[in-house]
């Protein structure tokens, strides 16, 4: 859609692109599984330019729902008309100009630490044993290697060292305690659900993550042709861009159980805030 824009979005990306109105602002970003045409991450904003089928058959409804969840979750959205757009900018602009000025108003100042507010940094670190007969998940895709990882899930150590992160930095414990190794619900369980799971935890305690670094330590298999599909892998689960997310991978010099090749380390730093 980008390559295809409609009249009336072009026109309107011309007056929000390069912070044009003070604020960055994004094209066909994905957000919670929804790709509007228009959105300014920092402040929450939605905006919409519908064309004529958002007039038809079922489409009001489903996009009033749609509205209705992202209002739910703090976002505001702003839907406008082509004809809005193309013959009456100026009270377009200044509706934006309204609501992100609005936003700014009605948010608190961020405390500078201590009383559970601001910005919040986590650590998490994990290790799982290689072993034969299991896949190899890292990172939220699927490596081909000889070896997999032992786990009760499927032991993906990357996103469990990140879950763990995050959960430390809202002081919410880890993930042995939200998904236990003894649960029947959590056996073989894909660990992208564990980190969309913790991701909705930081939410509701009002939380949005703001980067990710994280280090895998493995002798085998070479991980650097595979982390850009782990880095948008991961930033998708998380609903943030891909160059929030940094991974690197080294190994041991074959020191340790990693340089044995007897398993994988993870360890990863998480910055959250609250919004």
């Amino acid at each position: 859609m980008r390559k295809n824009p409609t009249e009336a979005e072009s026109v309107l990306w011309g007056y929000l692109a390069g912070n044009r109105m003070g604020d960055h602002f994004r094209r066909q970003h994905p957000v919670f599984g929804y790709i509007p045409d228009f959105i300014c991450i920092n402040k929450k904003l939605i905006i919409e330019v519908d064309g004529g089928y958002h007039f038809e058959g079922e489409q009001p409804e489903m996009d009033a729902e749609r509205t209705r969840y992202l209002n739910e979750i703090g976002y505001t959205v702003l839907r406008f008309t082509n004809e809005e757009v193309l013959h009456d900018i100026d009270n377009v602009l200044e509706e934006i100009s309204d609501a992100l000025e609005e936003y700014k108003t009605n948010q608190a100042p961020l405390p500078s630490g201590g009383a559970g507010g601001g910005y919040r940094v986590g650590f998490g670190f994990d290790v799982h044993r290689l072993v034969e007969g299991r896949d190899l998940w890292l990172g939220g895709i699927k490596i081909p290697f000889e070896k997999g990882l032992l786990g009760h899930s499927d032991a993906d150590v990357l996103i469990h060292a990140v879950s763990d992160a995050l959960l430390g930095a809202a002081a919410l414990r880890d993930i042995g305690y939200h998904f236990p190794d003894t649960s029947a619900e959590t056996l073989n369980m894909d660990s992208k659900i564990i980190l969309l799971k913790t991701v909705e935890l930081l939410r509701e305690k009002g939380y949005e993550v703001g980067n990710i670094d994280a280090t895998i330590c493995a002798e085998r298999p070479k991980l650097n042709p595979h982390i850009p599909q782990m880095q948008q892998t991961i930033a998708e689960v998380i609903d943030i861009p891909a160059d929030c997310i940094s991974i690197k991978a080294t190994t041991t010099e074959r020191l340790g159980f990693t340089g044995r090749e007897e398993g994988i380390a993870a360890y990863a730093v998480a910055l959250i805030a609250k919004c």
